[in-house]
């Protein structure tokens, strides 16, 4: 690397080109004097004094005293490395106070949504949203592409999957008993994919590309709770409800406990078996936000387009649990785990 491309990347350090030249003059000479590193490195000698004060403070020089005084370089390794902690430092607190300032006015965290480009991008996007999911994933998609997720789809049996496509005749490594396998209903297929994990994160794109239009292909990554809720919510009110089940889930084979994240997934499996049903509810109550378990029988549920809930008999009483977001009901539900 030449010199001028060194003092560049120490001015954006933080260094003036005076302390880069003569920190660069120490590494060449090691200690030295004064006015040998003005002769070396050209700095004024009115000058060279302040920028080796100030190269001593900021911790690229030791100050060797003694009659002449001599200026010794600190190791490059120690410097750059303290350079880089105190940066990252600076970094994370950055993050915390931005967040902090966000959540003042909007009471959330700031949502997170990013452009993916390229089609094979996305296809990594969509099988890691499988491989963390640690709940339940949703899918929309043609079975073009939902083939695509075979080995992901294939090594989770300890989740809930709910997966909507246009297939004619279901596969084998679709005829699991932690799938719900539903055909798609018509028009709104027409609209979107969708590749839901748990409320962590969401993928969303639109047709299927063309071979020569791969790279320019681009899908939508999100990772906000309250965002990815909503989508939860539009994937079963406009796809799922409007498709038909081709392959219910096997409840019974299941292992429990079975925990989910979203009131709609939590239904559609309590349809498919009896009620009353032992669940554990951890969520906040509506009214002050303070948090609260419950442990109880899950007794009957309401599921319309616009309300989702189940009541909860627990503690002598009786509950009512949405889903996040909730406020016409008791609970706002976060994780529901069935215990039998």
């Amino acid at each position: 690397m030449k010199e001028e491309e060194i003092i560049e990347k120490l001015q954006k350090l933080g260094l003036t080109k005076y302390e880069s030249l003569a920190y660069i003059t120490l590494l060449k000479l090691g200690p030295s004097k004064a006015t040998d590193i003005t002769k070396e490195s050209g700095i004024p000698h009115t000058r060279v004094y302040d920028v080796l004060s100030s190269l001593h403070r900021k911790g690229f020089v030791d100050v060797m005293h003694g009659s002449p005084r001599l200026y010794k370089p600190v190791n490059p390794e120690v410097v750059l490395e303290k350079i880089k902690e105190d940066f990252i430092e600076d970094i994370e607190n950055l993050k915390v106070a931005f967040l902090d300032l966000y959540r003042e006015v909007h009471g959330e965290d700031l949502p997170e949504i990013w452009t993916i480009q390229g089609f094979d991008n996305t296809v990594e996007r969509a099988e890691y949203v499988i491989r963390t999911a640690k709940h339940e994933v949703l899918i929309n998609t043609p079975f073009e592409f939902l083939k695509l997720l075979k080995g992901e789809i294939r090594a989770r049996k300890d989740i809930v999957f709910v997966i909507i496509s246009n297939f004619e005749e279901i596969p084998d490594w679709l005829r699991r008993d932690n799938i719900i396998l539903a055909r798609t209903g018509g028009a709104p297929w027409l609209m979107a994919s969708w590749i839901i994990g748990d409320i962590n994160y969401a993928l969303f794109f639109g047709a299927l590309p063309r071979d020569k239009r791969r790279e320019k292909f681009y899908s939508f990554w999100a990772k906000s709770p309250k965002i990815i809720q909503n989508y939860m919510h539009w994937f079963y009110t406009i796809y799922f409800d409007n498709s038909e089940i081709a392959k219910p889930l096997n409840y019974e084979s299941l292992p429990k406990p079975l925990s989910l994240v979203n009131i709609r997934t939590l239904i559609t499996l309590l349809k498919l078996t009896e009620l009353p049903r032992r669940a554990e509810i951890v969520g906040r109550l509506v009214d002050t936000k303070e948090p609260v378990t419950l442990e109880g029988e899950i007794t009957a549920y309401e599921y319309t387009p616009l309300m989702a809930n189940v009541t909860v008999r627990a503690d002598g009483r009786e509950w009512k649990v949405g889903g996040i977001g909730s406020y016409f009901e008791d609970i706002e539900g976060e994780k529901f785990i069935l215990l039998e």
